[in-house]
């Protein structure tokens, strides 16, 4: 029975080692293989070492997406951590019609992302978009949210915070809802009031939830692809470039292979980074029970 047991246990273990052989670590050594080397998907592929990670730090492109990458994730990130927590805890009261606003806020989560970024589009559409109609109605001068390169960046993160919000909100409010409620009783017989209930007791028991949803957050809004593609190809100039993009752009407009892998790798130390030194920092604000 133990021998049984055994190669059970072996043949498991077995199989996932070549699920993750077949799924990561080859097309991990593969990329690195294509990072130092010359590629246009046509020829075969020319090693050239780290050539293309020197022309990286040289290239004005790259810090250009680099820089708007960095910002699209400073105005997303702390907005949707903001409201996202604040609509939960909303959501948390036991009121009337609570279940349908549930599901409202739970729409967007379901909704692909392409057809979100399309009915953007719309809002955004300077001469018959429906922002630019209120705005119109209220005799105020049209903004061009997408072609103005002061604010077409910023109008992505609007979309951004959108699209993020639902899918942070169920997190959350489950988060919420596992909180015992033997310490709002405690708290309500002290007399405490809800500002103090929200800062010194939800707020802390919530710090694992809040620093999940920082770092999934943080990873997927670096990453930020889809409403550039949509909405303005990098445009205007390159104010809504971001690093995702462009390596889209040097991988599959200019087959540019080897340079695009190794963009990708640089992408992917960036997150490293980020995520461990978040980590790091996690200990002196996160509180477990």
């Amino acid at each position: 029975k133990r021998s049984k047991q055994g190669l059970y246990f072996f043949l498991f273990i077995f199989l996932s080692l070549i699920f993750a052989l077949l799924a990561y670590y080859i097309p991990f050594g593969i990329s690195f293989k294509l990072a130092l080397s010359k590629y246009d998907a046509i020829s075969p592929p020319e090693f050239v070492g780290f050539d293309n990670f020197k022309k990286i730090f040289q290239d004005r492109v790259f810090w250009i997406s680099l820089k708007n990458s960095f910002l699209y994730t400073l105005y997303v990130v702390p907005a949707v951590l903001v409201l996202s927590f604040l609509i939960a805890v909303g959501l948390n009261q036991n009121t009337r019609f609570i279940k349908t606003l549930r599901v409202f806020y739970f729409i967007p989560t379901v909704t692909s992302s392409v057809a979100i970024n399309f009915v953007w589009l719309w809002f955004f559409n300077p001469e018959y978009g429906l922002l630019n109609t209120i705005i119109s109605f209220l005799g105020l001068k049209k903004i061009y949210w997408l072609t103005d390169p002061k604010i077409a960046l910023l109008s992505l993160a609007l979309v951004g915070i959108w699209g993020s919000l639902s899918y942070n909100i169920i997190l959350f409010l489950a988060g919420l809802q596992n909180i015992p409620s033997t310490y709002y009783e405690a708290a309500e017989l002290d007399g405490a009031s809800k500002k103090d209930v929200l800062l010194h007791i939800t707020l802390p028991l919530m710090t694992p939830i809040i620093f999940f949803v920082l770092i999934m957050q943080i990873i997927s809004t670096v990453q930020m692809f889809e409403s550039v593609f949509i909405m303005t190809r990098g445009g205007p100039g390159y104010s809504t470039y971001t690093l995702v993009y462009y390596i889209y752009r040097n991988g599959f407009n200019w087959f540019r292979m080897g340079y695009g892998t190794a963009l990708s790798w640089i992408l992917y130390f960036i997150l490293l980074i980020l995520t461990i030194i978040q980590f790091r920092l996690q200990r002196r604000w996160v509180y477990y029970e």
